[in-house]
């Protein structure tokens, strides 16, 4: 079932270069009920928040605009920035995937993470010279990705079909900013935001 489920999530505060890590959400949850839970909201005028680095008491659960990236796609050639996401096409890819971030760990013994850093860095170098071939120089970036807005209500199930979420490394990342924020503000300027996920009905 969909409550047996669960992601490693991470909450990103631009706005405050801070940041929170949620080893296990299950499928079920509700975006809001994590959120309640890190940003209760002030009780009473004149309260504050709990976090240290919010001195303008912003981060309450009902202040907060949530967003997740759409991250490129590669074109028909298959190339890709070396800083974008790359996105795994198939189980092999992600079985891949899986077993060289083990051994990068050291899971499977130095020799195997000494192998794997070499594939790696074998990896990378050829998505650099693909990327410059076709576009002249490393410094010409892909536009900044455009943004899903979430609405909290929302389970982690029902984010996670949108066909639009890819998840970088196997961890769900939702980005996070006050309402009212001057970055928040900023980052709409430069992320072009093509939709909203709310709960049907």
């Amino acid at each position: 079932s969909i409550g047996k489920w669960a992601w490693p999530v991470m909450f990103l505060y631009p706005s405050h270069n801070q940041s929170d890590f949620v080893a296990e959400m299950a499928e079920s949850d509700m975006l809001a009920m994590h959120m309640a839970q890190i940003f209760p909201e002030l009780e009473a005028d004149g309260a504050e928040t709990t976090m240290p680095w919010d001195f303008n008491n912003e981060f309450t659960c009902s202040n907060l605009a949530v967003y997740f990236e759409v991250h490129e796609k590669p074109g028909k050639d298959g190339i890709i920035h070396p800083e974008s996401v790359e996105p795994l096409k198939n189980q092999g890819d992600a079985m891949r995937f899986y077993e060289a971030s083990r051994a990068l760990k050291g899971d499977e013994g130095s020799d195997m993470a000494n192998v794997a850093r070499i594939m790696e860095r074998k990896h990378l170098h050829q998505q650099r010279k693909a990327w410059k071939k076709k576009h002249k120089s490393l410094w010409t970036k892909p536009d900044p990705s455009p943004i899903v807005r979430v609405h909290p209500a929302m389970t982690l199930h029902q984010i996670l079909k949108d066909e639009r979420m890819m998840i970088p490394n196997f961890l769900v990342t939702f980005i996070m900013f006050p309402m009212e924020h001057p970055a928040h503000e900023a980052y709409l300027k430069e992320h072009k935001c093509i939709g909203l996920l709310e709960p049907s009905g």
